[in-house]
C-alpha cells in the first residue's frame, strides 16, 4: 500500500516540479523585455521657408535687407511617449516635435508638431514609423519701432542703449502634415532616426504692418512644404 501511495504522489507532483524548473522567473523576464516608455531626441533638419526680399527698418532708423529664402536649416528635438505601456517597441506613440529655424535675429520662427506615430518592426533593431501631426508656428519679425523703458526708481539711465528696446511683431499660423521615419536601435538606451515629411499650413504669415509709413505689411512667410531630419535619441 505504501508503495502504491508513493508512486501516486510522484505521478501527481512530478509535472509541477518540471514546469517550475523550466519556467524563467517572471521578474527577470519582465525586466529584460521592458519596453521604452519615454523617448527624447535631438538633431537637425532642413525645411521649406519661403519669403521675398525685403528691407527691414530697425529701431535705430536704419534699414537692412533680408534676402529671399526658399528653405532653412533648423534645430530640432522631440519628446515622445509610449501609449501602449505593456507592449514592445512597435506601438502607438504620442509625439511632440519642436523646430527652431536658424534665420538670424530679424526673422525668427518656432514650430511645434504634436501628433501620433505607429511603429512597425522591420528587423530586430530597425523600425518604420508613420506619423500624423498638427503644426503650429510662430513667426516673429523686428517691428522697426523703438520703445523706452522707465527705471523703477524714476531716475535717468546713464546708458541710452539700455533704456530702449525693440518690440517684435508676431504671427501664428496653423496646419498639419505627415512623416515617415526609419528608427534604428543602437542599444537598449540609444537610437537614431531619419525622418522625411510634408507640412501644409492653412495660410501664410503675412500683413505684419511693422511701420505705417513704409510697406513691410506686404511681407509674407510661407512654411508649407517638405522637410527632412536626422536625430539621436535616448529611450527611458
Amino acid at each position: 500500500m505504501r508503495t502504491l501511495f508513493g508512486i501516486g504522489m510522484l505521478l501527481t507532483l512530478g509535472p509541477a516540479f518540471a514546469a517550475g524548473a523550466s519556467a524563467p522567473p517572471e521578474a527577470e523576464s519582465g525586466m529584460a523585455q521592458r519596453p521604452p516608455q519615454v523617448s527624447v531626441e535631438f538633431g537637425g533638419s532642413l525645411g521649406r521657408m519661403r519669403h521675398p526680399t525685403a528691407y527691414m527698418l530697425d529701431w535705430r532708423n536704419e534699414t537692412s535687407m533680408l534676402g529671399a529664402r526658399a528653405s532653412s536649416t533648423r534645430l530640432s528635438g522631440g519628446l515622445h511617449f509610449n501609449m501602449v505601456r505593456s507592449s514592445g517597441r512597435s506601438d502607438w506613440w504620442w509625439t511632440n516635435g519642436v523646430d527652431w529655424y536658424l534665420t538670424g535675429d530679424e526673422l525668427q520662427v518656432l514650430s511645434v508638431r504634436p501628433g501620433f506615430e505607429k511603429r512597425f518592426t522591420l528587423t530586430g533593431k530597425l523600425l518604420l514609423g508613420l506619423n500624423l501631426y498638427g503644426a503650429a508656428s510662430e513667426v516673429s519679425l523686428a517691428s522697426g519701432r523703438m520703445f523706452a523703458t522707465v527705471p523703477p526708481d524714476g531716475t535717468a539711465n546713464p546708458d541710452p542703449d539700455s533704456a530702449f528696446f525693440q518690440r517684435r511683431v508676431r504671427k501664428w499660423t496653423f496646419g498639419g502634415g505627415g512623416s515617415a521615419a526609419l528608427h534604428y536601435q543602437l542599444s537598449r538606451w540609444v537610437h537614431t532616426r531619419v525622418n522625411v515629411g510634408y507640412t501644409q499650413y492653412v495660410k501664410q504669415a503675412k500683413s505684419f504692418g511693422m511701420v505705417a509709413d513704409t510697406a513691410p505689411d506686404t511681407f509674407s512667410v510661407s512654411l508649407s512644404g517638405p522637410w527632412a531630419a536626422a536625430y539621436v535619441g535616448v529611450d527611458l
